[in-house]
């Protein structure tokens, strides 16, 4: 089956967002010897490529950024290409859509906890 054809792969541009929801999609018991099913196979294959695409993000966008220092330290001849820019707008873009995710299971984790609490003290715990 092609990325095209798997319904959990999308939103590319938000590759560290849809890699963590994707994780916590999969089974609990996944591993490399368990059987899965095609569904969660699919959902690995989607978060394997959002993987790949994220790391490459981070890895041109701070190839640009050692650039873009390098260049700002050497003589005035020097400039800085379009694509090198491009790669730092991706970082940074990269970088506030993985804060993003990790906002969203602070307050998944922190909702999880109150919830919890209340349980807790509705039968007597602390």
């Amino acid at each position: 089956m092609s990325l095209a054809e798997n319904p959990h792969f999308g939103n590319v541009e938000r590759a560290p967002y849809q890699l963590g929801q994707l994780l916590t999609q999969l089974p609990p018991d996944f591993s490399r010897s368990g059987h899965i099913t095609p569904d969660s196979r699919q959902i690995a294959e989607a978060a394997m490529r959002h993987a790949e695409n994220a790391a490459y993000a981070v890895m041109d966008g701070l190839e640009a950024l050692g650039q873009v220092m390098f260049v700002a330290g050497s003589n005035e001849e020097n400039h800085v290409d379009g694509r090198t820019i491009a790669n730092l707008g991706y970082l940074v873009k990269h970088l506030a859509v993985e804060l993003q995710f990790l906002h969203h299971i602070e307050e998944e984790i922190r909702e999880n906890l109150a919830a919890r609490d209340v349980a807790a003290k509705s039968k007597g715990g602390k």
